[in-house]
């Protein structure tokens, strides 16, 4: 099983995930007409991997987000908690199959089992 990374980049990870897109080329300039009902869907589902600690903010200097490395998923895609907070406040690339599974569930996340050892392994793979 493999997750597919939303609005994860190379910087987040220092070096051990440089097959992330750089944060540096992922602003598009367009935002989604349903980009707040997109950012509620990945609010809506659950921390599989909750972290205490923080990250620096990639876009404001000498900002930190709390919980930054904590990771979400809906089972198909893998986002973390700073993700969120770049979405929120930068015209930043969606993966058009992630938005289309989005809209496709009306913004619902659906239930999947967080028990499965390979998801496991996957989701471990981001932290």
């Amino acid at each position: 099983m493999e997750l597919q990374p939303v609005a994860m980049y190379r910087e987040m990870y220092e070096g051990t995930h440089d097959e992330l897109p750089s944060v540096h080329t992922a602003p598009t300039g367009v935002v989604e007409p349903d980009r707040e009902q997109i950012l509620d869907y990945m609010r809506k589902v659950r921390a599989i991997f909750d972290v205490m600690g923080s990250s620096d903010h990639l876009f404001a200097e000498g900002t930190d987000i709390e919980g930054g490395p904590s990771l979400y998923s809906d089972g198909v895609w893998i986002w973390r908690e700073d993700s969120l907070e770049y979405l929120a406040g930068q015209p930043l690339l969606l993966p058009a199959e992630f938005v289309e599974r989005v809209r496709s569930f009306d913004y619902t996340p659906q239930t999947f089992d967080t028990r499965d050892p390979d998801f496991d392994a996957a989701f471990l793979s981001y932290f």
